[in-house]
Formats: C-alpha cells, structure tokens, sequence
C-alpha cells in the first residue's frame, strides 16, 4: 500500500471523528484529485474513493444542502470508478453512493437544468442497469448456474439502486419525484419515457422474484425489501407489485451444486421469513387493503402468511438442525440443467433456442397467437421504422393496405384474438409508440388507400376507349359474338370493375350514428367518474383504456376539454348529436353548480369562441347561456353570491335578454341583494352591458316600489 493511500486512510478516520462536515468534502476531493492525475490508480486508492464518497453522502453531520453539489461536482470521478476497476469493492460502492445522491441529483437537474449533469447520470444509469444480470465485475465462471450466487454485493446494490429510480421517476406525492419537473422542462423533455422505463424496472424485479430457478435468498430479501418501500412511497403500484409477489414461489427454487442441504434449507426459511414480514408490513399499514381492486391479494397474501408462520412455528419447535437431507435436498436435474445452460447461453446471444413439447408451458389461444405474432414482428424489426414503406398496396385487400411489416400480409389472424386481449393489444401499442410514428404509419396507409381508390374509379375507362377505337364493323361483328351470351359479359365487366375495389362497410344510419355518439359520451363521463373515485381511494384503476386519452391527461379537466370539443367542433354539423352532448355538461354543471362554475364557463367560452371563428352571430352560445341563466336563477342562494358574481363577470358575451334574467332576483325580497350586487359589479367592471342595466333598472321603478330606492340609488351614482 503506498504512503499516499496510508495518508488518505489516516485523514478519513480523523475527518469522520473531527468536524465531518468540513473534513470529509476536503479528504474526498484530495483523494479523487490524486485518483485522477495518477497514471494508472490502484486497487487501493479506488476503494478509498469510492468510500469516502460513501461517507460523506451518508455521514449526518454534512449538511443535506451541500450533498447534491458535492455529489454533481464529483459525479464523473464516480462514474469512472464505477467503470475502470474490475473489483467487487469499489464497484458496490461506487453504485451504493449513487443510489444515495440519485434523487437529489435529480432534483437539482429538475431546478438548474444542467444538461452536462443530466447526460451523465443518465450514461451511468444505463451501464449500472445494464450489468444487473451479469457477475460484473467479475469474471463468469464455466458453468452459468453457478454464477447465481455470485457478486452479490453489486447485485444487492444495484437492486437498491433500481428502487430509488422507480420511486424517482414515477408521480408521488411524497418525496422527489417526476411530478415536480415541469412539462416543458429544457433537459428532461420525455416525462412519459422515463415514467414507462421506471414500470420496466419494477418488472424486472419482479420477474427475476418468479424467473431465477435457484435459491438467490440474499437477492430475493434485498429485493422483498426494496418492494416495501416502493409500495410505501408510491401506492399506485401496489397493484403491480402484489400481482408479481403472488408469481414468487420459494418451494420451486433449485439448491446449488456447491450448497450443503443445511445452507439450503437456511436460506429457504430466511427467504419464507421475509416473504411473511412483506405481507404483514402491508396489511399492517393499509397497503394491501380488503377493498377496492387489492382486494383480490389480500385474501390470498393473508392466507400465505398465515401458511408460512405454521411452517415456521414448526421450524422452530422440531428445530432447523432436525431434518432428513434427502427430503430438504433439491438441486436440478442433470437434464433441466443443461437445457436451462443451453437456453441462458442463448438468450444472453440473443438467438432464440427451441424447446421440447415437454418443456413447453401450456398457453391460451391468446398467448399462443401472442407469441407468434411478437415471432414475427421481432424478425421484421427494422430501424428505419417500417419494414414495408411502399405507398402502394399488393393487393386490394385490407390487409395489404394496413400491413406495414412486409410486402403482403403476416398470415397472422389476429382477429382470433379476445376483444379484451385486443383491446390491450392496441392500447399499449398506441401509448408506447412515439407520435411521429404513427403519423408516418397512417401516411403509409391513406397513400394505399388512395391509389386503390383512383384505380377502381379508373378500371373502366380503357375498356370504354377500346370499343370506341375499333372499328365499326368489328365493332357490330363482336356484338354479333357476344349477343348469345350478354349476361356473362356484364358479369365480367362488372368484376372487371370491382378487381381495385374494397369491400367497404355500409355506413351506419343515423340511428346507429345517435347510438355509438351516447356511448362515447357515456364513456368520457365514465372515465371521469373512475378518475374521482382513484383520487378519492388513493387507488389506480386496471380499465384497460386508462393510458390511451391524451398526451397531457388531466383528471380534472381533460374529460371536460374532449365534451366541448365535440359539441363545438367534433358533431358541430349534426344539429341532435351537439345538442346531446351540450346537455351532458349542462346536466353535469346543474348536479352541483356552486363547486362547478368553472365548467359552465369553459363551456360558454369554447361555444363563443367557435361562433366568432366561423363569423356566425353566436346563436347557439345565446340559447345555452340563457338556458343555464334559467335553470340557475331560481335555485340560487345569497350565500352563492361569489360563484353568480364570477359567472356574470367571466362569460365572454351577455345580451340585453341576460341581463333581463337578473331582474326576478332583484324583485325577490329574499335574494334582493344578490341581484343588485351582480348589477353593481357588472357596471363597474363590464361597460358594455351598463346600457342594458339601466334598462331594467327604470323598468323596475315602474315595476315594484320595494326597490325603488336601491335602483335609485344605482343610477343616481353610475348614471
């Protein structure tokens, strides 16, 4: 060990005793400042590194405010470290300390927009993650099982390491998250990415839970851990997390060859242990509830945690030594070993390995066809986006003209497939598949579509310039031919003209159209009222229509943006369908009008807007302001004074016809005050309609002399 690093260990056991918060930032740049102007760093500087970096992100006494500047100024050093050593040491803790700063990295990414920043932590994240099923960073051993068990301590860091970006780069309410870095944010442009890249991780924990076929219990705890707290930090993946635990059956791990019976019969108990503290932890603090959609799990996790305690209350009374090594003994069969060898060299080569009948699992009509269509779109894979980019279709069929994958079709029916499993299908595709993309695939296809059509309205021109060509006496002689038999010349005429043609649908009658219009209404209110009810349970819905809305989804307004766009502009030329969507709002707002000005105001607002747009004289905006005018004033209260005053003041255009509406609460001795307060307001902060006003104002003095003396009084001051 050379006299530098006895120094730096010297200086790190002095500074984490006298003032850490001053001494360790200093020991930790002297230390990395020597690291890097070394020519060729040993073993032992690396770790020393790489452990003050741990200390000092971890050390109480430095200040939390001065962590994420200390860890941003030394994140490449750390990143090296992480890279240039093959030692177990440095690496572990290399990715332990930055798992410790990822999130106030992130944060400080999400306020400074530090693009230099941002870029490395991502080339990091992206090597950690991709080492997560290697022996990284040692070297792989002949037989592949039994590298299983081996750097565990990279393996346990890494898996707390993935933890901490699940938590980070999904919405919460709690702690750093994605939620607090704005949508337009310079740097960290693709929210949507890094939310679905976090889903990934958390599957990939999971399935290594139910996928590893040897007993890994140091993986397995670190990994029961780290569900915990995602659990705890992020309710919304409850769900997807207890769905995955249900996959993780402890009795089908295999034992390793270099494993005694007791360590395998340890490790199994250890591993049963924690799987029943995870269940009791979230039945305890209400994270497996027995309602809502976790109902489900919670009566079958109750009843494994009920099952592992009996199995270790036995344990425990015939005690762990007790046992028959036979019966505990279960190492994999020489033949399911050299098959999984085999089939693990070639996933890790990437070339797919063909399984016995007997090895394949059974699958459901569905999955079967999955799996062979996901065969055959892996196969047509290609980077330029399309495998089949011709603007011309095959045939006429509507395969050839939808099939972006080859120069025909796929032969694959996907029409066997559930309407549920199709649904997902499509919606999964569409939610993942960047926009672009699916512009430039419905290009594809309209271009085929439009050549087909113009070759089918086209197909009967030559045959009628033929006939006009030939001469007149042919012309009478191949009538004469063909006189016998003029049925069969109409037939083959008139497949001569449907041979571009496609066998379009009928369209629908406008009872159909009326009917499909209520469902899709229906369906929009839906979707809102399963959006109340999550926020009010804290719960996520499995509808399998949640992910496809739009690209910016807000449970509070978007529901409403789409019903306003369809009245106004979607059905604007379908009198009864606009109507019937205008009357869902209006229904809406009335239910609970005091907490839903806002909605009727967008509304009016939108339905203005439309009408100035196409310079029309804003008849239906009148009609549906007045009708809401109507329904509103009779049932309104003086303690609704605010929201009224707000309606009045905010809606784009008010007539002399609205303003005639306020003079019933003017004229109510109970709600007098309401109404002249409106007036008062309106007169003061919308001129335009002070005209109006006075109008009923000296209609009223002729009217009732109980108001006499407040309408007086208005226009003595403002008139």
């Amino acid at each position: 060990m050379s006299s530098e690093v006895v120094q730096l260990a010297q200086a790190r056991a002095l500074a984490m005793t006298t003032k850490p918060e001053e001494m360790l930032p200093k020991v930790l740049e002297t230390a990395l400042s020597l690291y890097q102007s070394t020519k060729g760093p040993s073993v032992e500087l690396g770790r020393i590194c790489a452990r003050l970096f741990t200390d000092v992100l971890n050390h109480e006494e430095v200040p939390a405010s001065e962590k994420p500047f200390i860890a941003s100024q030394n994140l490449v050093a750390l990143s090296q470290l992480c890279r240039s050593y093959q030692d177990h040491s440095i690496v572990r803790d290399s990715i332990l300390a930055f798992s410790k700063c990822y999130d106030s990295l992130f944060d400080l990414v999400a306020k400074t927009s530090n693009k230099e920043l941002w870029d490395t932590m991502c080339q990091l994240k992206e090597f950690i993650l991709s080492k997560w099923k290697s022996v990284y960073p040692l070297t792989p051993s002949e037989d592949p099982l039994e590298d299983h068990g081996r750097s565990l301590g990279v393996k346990l860091a890494t898996v707390r390491f993935m933890c901490t970006v699940i938590i980070v780069h999904t919405q919460g309410s709690t702690g750093i998250s994605i939620a607090s870095v704005p949508d337009s944010h310079p740097v960290i442009k693709s929210k949507t990415q890094l939310e679905s890249g976090a889903k990934k991780l958390l599957d990939y924990l999971l399935s290594y839970l139910s996928d590893e076929p040897m007993m890994v219990s140091s993986l397995f705890m670190g990994i029961l851990n780290c569900l915990s707290f995602i659990m705890k930090q992020r309710p919304q993946a409850t769900n997807r997390i207890l769905n995955g635990i249900l996959r993780f059956n402890v009795d089908n791990k295999y034992q390793q060859n270099s494993e005694s019976a007791l360590h395998y019969r340890l490790a199994k108990r250890f591993v049963e242990r924690c799987y029943k503290v995870f269940v009791q932890y979230g039945l305890k603090s209400q994270l497996i509830k027995n309602s809502g959609s976790s109902a489900q799990y919670h009566a079958k996790l109750s009843k494994i945690s009920q099952t592992l305690h009996v199995i270790g209350e036995e344990t425990k009374s015939k005690g762990i030594l007790n046992f028959d090594t036979k019966q505990v003994e279960r190492k994999m069969p020489p033949r399911d070993r050299s098959k999984f060898i085999a089939l693990q060299k070639a996933t890790a080569s990437q070339q797919p390995v063909a399984k016995s009948e007997a090895q394949q699992p059974r699958l459901s009509p569905d999955m079967q066809i999955l799996h062979e269509l996901q065969k055959y779109a892996m196969s047509k894979s290609s980077t330029s986006g399309f495998f089949n980019n011709s603007p011309v279709a095959i045939d006429n069929t509507y395969a050839s003209v939808y099939s972006l994958m080859n120069s025909k079709h796929s032969e694959h029916d996907v029409s066997k497939l559930s309407p549920s499993v199709m649904a997902k299908v499509c919606t999964e595709s569409l939610y993942q598949t960047d926009t672009n993309k699916i512009i430039s695939g419905l290009s594809i296809v309209a271009s085929r579509y439009t050549d087909l059509m113009n070759k089918a309205s086209q197909s009967a021109v030559p045959r009628k310039r033929s006939q006009e060509d030939e001469p007149s006496g042919q012309h009478v002689a191949k009538k004469q031919e063909v006189a016998p038999l003029p049925e069969d010349d109409d037939v083959s005429e008139e497949e001569d003209k449907q041979e571009f043609t496609l066998g379009l649908p009928t369209p629908m009658s406008s009872d159909e159209k009326e009917a499909h219009f209520s469902r899709v209404l229906a369906h929009i209110m839906s979707v809102r009222n399963l959006e109340e009810e999550a926020s009010t349970h804290d719960e996520t819905h499995d509808n399998i229509l949640h992910k496809v809305r739009l690209l910016r989804w807000d449970n509070k307004t978007s529901w409403l943006t789409l019903l306003i766009r369809l009245a106004t502009r979607g059905v604007s030329r379908n009198a009864e369908m606009s109507n019937k969507a205008r009357n869902t709002i209006y229904e809406f707002f009335l239910e609970d009008f005091g907490s839903r000005i806002d909605v009727v105001i967008e509304w009016l607002s939108e339905e203005w807007y439309y009408e100035s747009l196409e310079n029309k004289s804003s008849p239906v905006y009148d009609e549906w302001s007045l009708k809401v005018l109507d329904a509103l004033i009779p049932v309104l209260e003086p303690s609704h004074r605010r929201q009224f005053i707000r309606l009045v003041s905010e809606v784009p255009r008010l007539t002399q016809h609205h303003i005639d509406r306020i003079k019933s609460l003017c004229l109510d001795p109970l709600r007098s005050s309401l109404g002249f307060q409106s007036l008062k307001f309106m007169i003061m902060f919308r001129p335009p309609v002070k005209a109006f006003i006075e109008n009923i104002l000296r209609a009223m003095l002729d009217e009732d002399e109980t108001v006499k003396e407040q309408c007086e009084s208005i226009l003595a001051k403002f008139y």
